[in-house]
């Protein structure tokens, strides 16, 4: 995911597929849209270059189920679904820009069968994510369905990841924060080892959203035989917009070299800091 989200100025759109998985919707304007609407395909992909990932969508389902969310238009008829800021139900209060009643769920809504309206506009984004201006230090508590701490769920959290060095890969948990300036801190809340023969020690599994960028070379303190020293992680992004990157550890003097033994390395208890682009 990239600093910040894509979002139209009017974008609606319909769609029949049903489930959690990515949507096929029309590429026109449905009817009874408001004024000045138009086709996804038009608000972020004019010249018709694909895909445009980091994309803000809401999608209200046939039975009133709602999701917010970021994806990627891979085509001009085809969104994917590849992070969930929010899972409920929609209280429509105007025809266009329903309330949301916050209970996040943390995974994508099961689409039910009908026709379902598919929209990106600010007006919908700011419901979502009224405290993003804030973030990552305001208060909110996104399970308390009262506070709109919706966002945090976005800006910090953990995902698991698996460590390899040459043989059987250890996975282990990782916690992130990201600013809001799009850098984002990576720490682990224990040692992150991996003892089989090899030279050079390679995390995958980093989710999309935290590696679309520009492949980078940031100072870090790792792990080499149990001791800390100075290194570096090469931060890589996924081979296409919603695939998962790596971090790979480096080690050495200056901050590109690699291990040259093989030993125990890892990622200690500390972290190390990207940028988002």
């Amino acid at each position: 995911m990239a600093g910040g989200p894509l979002v139209a100025a009017a974008a609606q759109s319909t769609t029949t597929t049903t489930g959690t998985g990515p949507i096929t919707i029309v590429n026109t304007v449905p009817a009874g849209a408001p004024a000045g609407s138009t086709t996804f395909a038009a608000a972020f992909a004019p010249t018709a270059v694909f895909p445009v990932p980091n994309i803000f969508y809401a999608i209200i389902d046939a039975s009133g189920n709602i999701e917010a969310g970021y994806g990627t238009l891979t085509s001009a008829t085809v969104l994917t679904r590849d992070f969930v800021i929010f899972a409920g139900v929609a209280n429509n209060v105007a025809p266009f820009v329903p309330a949301f009643v916050p209970t996040p769920t943390g995974s994508f809504t099961n689409l039910a069968a009908g026709t379902a309206n598919v929209y990106s506009n600010p007006s919908l984004l700011s419901q979502v994510s009224t405290q993003q201006q804030r973030y990552p230090n305001f208060t909110g508590n996104a399970q308390s369905g009262i506070d709109g701490g919706i966002t945090e769920d976005i800006m910090q959290g953990s995902f698991q990841g698996t460590i390899t060095n040459g043989g059987a890969g250890t996975a282990g948990t990782v916690n992130y924060k990201v600013s809001s300036n799009g850098e984002v801190q990576i720490s682990f809340p224990a040692a992150l080892t991996n003892n089989s023969a090899g030279t050079t020690s390679v995390l995958t599994g980093v989710p999309s959203y935290l590696s679309n960028v520009t492949t980078q070379t940031v100072p870090a303190i790792v792990v080499s035989n149990g001791v800390n020293a100075l290194g570096a992680v090469v931060v890589t992004a996924g081979a296409t917009p919603t695939s998962t990157g790596s971090f790979t550890l480096q080690q050495g003097t200056p901050l590109t070299g690699t291990f040259t033994t093989a030993v125990a390395n890892g990622f200690p208890t500390s972290s190390f800091v990207y940028s988002l682009h």
